[in-house]
């Protein structure tokens, strides 16, 4: 059952299926141009609209005779070349066509959707591509973006790599729960800090429980687009993936390659008496490759390692940590809440500034700990919270006082950003504030805001540009080395 209000959405994947059986078996004939392979290519721009554009990385052994797997990427702020660089290698190394949206960004699902829409039928026309091998990938809300074209499009997306994201609400009860069946393979990222983490943890565990082909990575570091090495693995794993589908022909060669780094990787870890981590490779060697090689003695491995100790409280400590993040969490936007009422107001701000010292406290420390990778999660959620609400706010609602409200909760937070604080000055200006809006422009300089151009094109700022502050604050800006 479609999800309510995506009409013109369904409309968009019904065009994308009549492709499939048109475009591609003419792309190589209707290319016009010759594009360079081996090399990223920064912008090209889609033949039938020109407002919609994407980098591009072709392998340099890409002959139009083949049928090739192509990746579908989407960033955040339309960054497409970003993730195209990220899977450059391994576009290379496995033989994949990787194209990254210049135009999808947070913001109204319709213009990614319109987005994507584009860079299907541009590619479909320009390149020779194997239906049964489309991929798309995202991160954050970029990620939400890739998997809900894969629900959306049924069975012509064959897997999705998601990036600190999982489902969009939209169509699954929450974030971290698929719809009843999913039809395409998952492969997760996410970082030890990031705010997602237990969001995507937690769709780990309920894609186990239902039987779906799935994959978490974790990695050092926050809310981003994985490491290269880790979308190096995701690419290996959806060739395995290809392999187990009858997607593509089995290459031994290639399995016990795969299958001697998985190997390799675990072992490295058990030896190192990281007996948890140890424990996951395991599992993910025995589920990945069963059905292509003899699994057996990892099989016996793992059923000891279950029973071990260290792997119970490994298990035990990641729920602790998620149930810990929530609550920090909740407690932080209680506090927020009760500041919008007189006689609670003074109370709740202490509050909220002794929790948040402390958690501040407890980020900056230099060694990796459960109590630091909570703070960081925990701080980065309320960010999130209160600043990705602002700008629904703003765009959507044209509610400009609770926005500002919120851009001052997430500057609180984010004390040393000058993109937040410039953001406050803006909402300032829209809720006719000059003042304070020319107060936080100010802040916003001294903080590193250097962008003289984006002020002056601002159009929330046109009422402030009479004023001798806002002069003085852009000559400050020139002054600067």
């Amino acid at each position: 059952m479609k999800p309510k209000g995506l009409k013109p959405a369904w409309a968009i994947i019904a065009a994308m299926l009549i492709l499939l059986t048109t475009a591609t078996a003419h792309g190589a004939e209707q290319a016009q141009e010759e594009i360079a392979k081996g090399r990223v290519v920064d912008k090209v721009v889609c033949k039938a609209d020109p407002l919609q554009s994407y980098a591009l990385y072709l392998p340099s052994s890409y002959t139009p005779e083949k049928r090739w797997p192509i990746l579908y990427a989407f960033d955040p702020g339309a960054a497409g070349r970003v993730p195209v660089e990220l899977f450059q290698e391994a576009a290379e190394k496995y033989g994949w066509i990787v194209v990254g949206s210049l135009n999808s960004q947070n913001g109204p699902m319709k213009g990614s959707i319109d987005a994507s829409d584009a860079l299907w039928k541009d590619t479909h026309t320009r390149f020779s591509i194997d239906d049964r091998r489309i991929y798309t990938t995202g991160f954050s809300g970029g990620a939400r973006v890739a998997v809900w074209i894969a629900y959306l499009c049924r069975n012509c997306v064959a897997g999705v790599i998601a990036c600190g994201a999982g489902f969009h609400t939209q169509i699954a009860p929450t974030t971290a729960t698929p719809p009843a069946s999913i039809s395409f393979a998952f492969f997760a990222t996410v970082g030890t800090d990031d705010f997602n983490f237990g969001e995507l943890k937690t769709l780990d565990d309920v894609l186990s429980n239902i039987g779906s082909p799935h994959r978490l990575a974790m990695f050092e570091g926050g809310h981003m687009w994985a490491p290269k090495e880790v979308l190096t693995r995701a690419l290996a794993w959806m060739e395995i993936e290809a392999m187990k589908a009858g997607r593509r022909a089995k290459d031994e060669t290639l399995i016990e390659d795969l299958w001697k780094q998985e190997t390799e990787s675990a072992r490295v870890l058990e030896a190192s008496k990281k007996t948890y981590d140890a424990y996951v490779a395991y599992r993910a060697l025995v589920v990945d490759f069963r059905s292509l090689r003899e699994t057996k003695e990892f099989e016996t491995k793992l059923a000891q390692l279950k029973e071990n100790g260290e792997v119970k409280q490994g298990l035990r400590e990641e729920r602790d940590q998620i149930r810990r993040q929530q609550e920090l969490t909740s407690q932080l936007i209680a506090f927020q809440e009760r500041r919008k009422d007189v006689e609670t107001r003074a109370l709740a701000f202490g509050e909220f500034k002794r929790v948040l010292g402390d958690l501040r406290k407890k980020s900056r420390e230099t060694i990796d700990s459960i109590e630091r990778r909570i703070a960081r999660r925990t701080l980065h959620d309320v960010f999130a919270f209160y600043y990705e609400g602002a700008g629904n706010l703003i765009q959507r609602r044209k509610d400009y006082p609770i926005a500002v409200s919120n851009l001052e909760i997430a500057s609180e937070i984010a004390e040393n950003s000058s993109q937040v604080m410039f953001e406050l000055a803006t909402a300032y200006a829209l809720n006719g504030e000059k003042k304070k809006a020319l107060d936080a422009l100010r802040r916003a300089v001294e903080r590193g805001f250097t962008d003289i151009a984006r002020m002056n094109a601002n159009p929330a700022l046109e009422a402030l540009r009479k004023e001798s502050e806002y002069r003085k604050i852009v000559e400050s800006i020139s002054q600067k080395p």
